[in-house]
């Protein structure tokens, strides 16, 4: 599925690619170069959508290169998701960034009549245009959704999952559903507080199981772990000549918290009481069960 992810310059757009299909935090994107014309790359969302992000750079000479002949077929061509990066905290360059997004949405209609529209307010923490505003400003634009975004505030990864989620086709659904009943059995049979099945590239849930009623929060969803499967990856470096370092421990407080390769894309994490946790019974259970988790995502 193509997702094009369009705004002014330094609206936050590659910020926001990174921040949601690499599982990378405001420290790593708070200072990134500016995209010159259109950035293409194809991510796997949760390990279960394929999507290739056409992330357009938002200098002016760019901007004006994507209405042209040469180029607007190329751009605005089969897209199922557009996303327009709006900087609400800069109100000086609000008229520019509606009169282009206004080209843009006529654009769509030419080429892609279907596309699911969207515009995310960007750095909402230090916004100056409120979300009522703007969607009294865009009421009647052909627009699904406006809603706030903010990586320093952690708003900004819910977003735009929640309009990935919905771009997931029945099957995919139905798949999670499964491997998400297979994973409540494990939770209940290990006493486990939690278990997720992850996708390593964003560190994001594909399904999971929780136990213990202050652990569930919605937002798990849309927590990625990927500092937890980071220090798993620099240990097959260390060990590389060892074919079996697929398994990471800690131990916090009265649970150990383990990840467990499944693939080089599916990582399995889980929080285990150290009652009910010793190392070998344990590897060999996540042996047995290793093989059907990784049939049920095929």
């Amino acid at each position: 599925m193509k997702v094009l992810i369009m705004g002014l310059r330094s609206a936050g757009k590659t910020s926001l690619v990174k921040h949601v299909f690499e599982g990378k935090e405001w420290e790593d994107v708070k200072d990134l170069k500016p995209t010159e014309f259109v950035h293409t790359v194809e991510y796997k969302y949760r390990g279960l959508l394929e999507v290739t992000i056409f992330d357009a750079g938002g200098q002016k000479q760019f901007i004006y290169s994507y209405f042209t002949d040469q180029w607007a077929s190329r751009i605005f061509s089969k897209v199922g998701i557009f996303i327009w990066v709006l900087d609400s905290s800069d109100k000086n360059t609000f008229n520019e960034s509606k009169n282009e997004l206004k080209k843009a949405l006529s654009y769509l209609q030419k080429y892609s009549p279907e596309s699911r529209n969207f515009i995310c307010a960007s750095k909402y923490d230090k916004h100056v245009i409120t979300l009522e505003e703007l969607r009294r400003i865009f009421a009647n634009w052909n627009i699904e959704e406006i809603s706030a975004t903010s990586i320093p505030l952690g708003v900004a990864r819910e977003i735009i999952c929640t309009i990935l989620d919905g771009a997931m086709s029945p099957q995919v659904k139905l798949k999670v559903d499964q491997l998400q009943k297979f994973l409540i059995k494990f939770n209940k049979k290990e006493s486990a507080s939690a278990t997720m099945v992850i996708n390593k590239a964003d560190g994001l849930e594909i399904a999971s199981a929780v136990n213990v009623k202050r652990l569930f929060n919605p937002k798990l969803k849309y927590l990625s772990i990927k500092s937890f499967i980071e220090p798993l990856d620099k240990a097959k470096e260390i060990f590389i000549q060892k074919d079996d370092i697929d398994f990471a421990v800690w131990h916090v407080g009265t649970n150990f918290i383990i990840l467990f390769d499944l693939t080089e894309q599916f990582a399995l994490f889980s929080i285990i009481p150290e009652r009910n946790f010793k190392i070998g019974d344990m590897l060999h259970r996540l042996q047995i069960i290793k093989d059907k988790i990784i049939q049920s995502l095929e």
